[in-house]
């Protein structure tokens, strides 16, 4: 079985597999779950997932897949482009494994914030949205 092959709904994939948007300015993101624009990493097991899925997060992040996107209207990357960007990220990354856990390591915790950000900025304008409507329902309001 090839590593990354192109998205299709009724192939067969590992039960470690992760999915990379294709198409569009995210192309090269890493995905849970799959969309129609996608490809499939089948890892082996789930030490070879983390390992690539963050790799490719760090590339996507860094929006080093951008020099690689073709189209006019809708930019997408072809398979064999990102197979050799992923490929040479990870050999540096296998070379130098301590470094690459720390970066990967400060990227966790720089998701876990931001993931609590957009939390709490959705609990603040639920709170906006509630404060006003408490005012609203107060008869003063109308007068």
């Amino acid at each position: 079985m090839q590593k990354i092959t192109t998205y299709s709904p009724d192939q067969v994939r590992s039960p470690f597999a992760f999915f990379i948007l294709n198409k569009g300015m995210n192309s090269g993101k890493p995905l849970e779950h799959p969309c129609p624009n996608c490809f499939t990493f089948n890892a082996a097991d789930q030490a070879e997932k983390d390992l690539y899925c963050w790799i490719c997060f760090g590339l996507w992040q860094s929006r080093s897949f951008h020099q690689h996107l073709i189209g006019s209207v809708i930019p997408f990357i072809r398979l064999h482009e990102l197979s050799q960007v992923i490929s040479q990220a990870s050999e540096k990354a296998q070379a130098n494994p301590g470094t690459f856990q720390k970066t990967v390591e400060a990227l966790k915790t720089l998701d876990l914030q931001e993931k609590q950000f957009h939390r709490n900025i959705m609990l603040i304008a639920e709170a906006k949205k509630a404060i006003f409507a408490n005012y609203r329902s107060c008869p003063s309001f109308y007068r």
